[in-house]
């Protein structure tokens, strides 16, 4: 039996071709730092595009998955967020 390894789980949804932000990545698949997961991915020849999001998109996204909420103040229109993609 393999045992669960975050950073593969986070390759792997990348490589389907879907984008993400740390947050998502810590929240959906538990990677403790997914910045450096990103870096080692690049080192190792996948190119990696990014984007500012607001975080408003990527609580929805989130919300596909898991209960999420913002605090009822937080400007979530207004903060933005980075999101990470594999090009193809």
């Amino acid at each position: 039996m393999s045992k669960y390894c975050a950073k593969d789980a986070l390759r792997m949804f990348m490589l389907e071709g879907n984008s993400i932000t740390t947050l998502e990545a810590m929240l959906l698949f538990g990677a403790r730092n997914p910045t450096a997961e990103i870096y080692r991915f690049r080192e190792k020849g996948f190119i990696i595009k990014k984007q500012q999001v607001p975080m408003i998109k990527v609580f929805a996204r989130l919300s596909k998955f898991t209960a999420c909420q913002p605090p009822p103040d937080l400007p979530v229109r207004e903060i933005l967020m980075t999101e990470y993609w594999i090009q193809s």
